[in-house]
């Protein structure tokens, strides 16, 4: 999906709200079952073609942050039968996909969290309600949230509305979200599309992978 140039600019006040101490970036569910062709959400007949595109500038992003200093938290999405909520089981049913021990349910090598990075499980979409995001967040004295990974219409994407609700600044990152579906393509970039304008027009920022990586690093040191 083409992003439009005025992404490529971050503008007024939000390189504050960015800057490192002040901003945390939060990877949702870059784990093997929703993103690797072999992995659950494939063999459901899920089109992941998407997801395998923003592996790379979400590389470059998680690399600049770190480097940049900023909290780097990573969601893990765990199907449990004994912790999913009634209405997740009724529609879902038995667990098959992100099975806690499962391969399916470590990130992705290229992405992996390091050492040190918070790891929040969660058994819904949103990684607020019912986790320790929000502690762990406000111990570090973060502001804004940046979100990138699986989702914009779902699993990032609640998570962006719970934060914005609980008072955080929110950032999307357009080329680092990805949808996914079993209609294809077309539709999969039509609910990301649709969920950028959403974030875009009532919650936060929309801007790009090399835009933040350029706001880092030309930063005073």
């Amino acid at each position: 999906m083409a992003l439009p140039p005025n992404k490529a600019t971050i503008p007024e006040p939000w390189p504050t709200r960015l800057r490192p101490g002040a901003a945390a970036l939060v990877l949702v569910d870059m784990q093997n079952d929703f993103v690797s062709p072999e992995g659950k959400m494939a063999e459901l007949g899920f089109d992941l073609a998407d997801v395998a595109t923003i592996v790379a500038p979400l590389g470059r992003l998680l690399a600049a942050a770190r480097d940049a200093g900023l909290l780097v938290v990573h969601t893990r999405m765990l199907n449990d039968r004994a912790q999913n909520s009634p209405s997740w089981y009724a529609f879902w049913g038995e667990p098959v996909v992100a099975v806690p021990g499962s391969w399916g349910a470590e990130h992705i090598p290229a992405l992996a969290p390091r050492p040190g990075e918070p790891i929040v499980a969660k058994y819904g979409y949103g990684a607020f309600l019912g986790t320790n995001l929000d502690t762990i967040l406000r111990r570090a004295g973060v502001q804004t949230v940046i979100v990138a990974g699986t989702g914009p219409e779902i699993c990032a994407g609640d998570t962006l509305r719970q934060a914005f609700a609980l008072g955080y600044h929110v950032v999307a990152v357009a080329d680092c979200l990805a949808s996914f579906s079993r209609a294809g393509r077309a539709m999969n970039q039509d609910l990301k599309r649709a969920a950028l304008y959403t974030i875009e027009n009532h919650y936060g920022l929309v801007t790009t992978a090399a835009a933040l990586v350029r706001l880092w690093q030309e930063r005073p040191r």
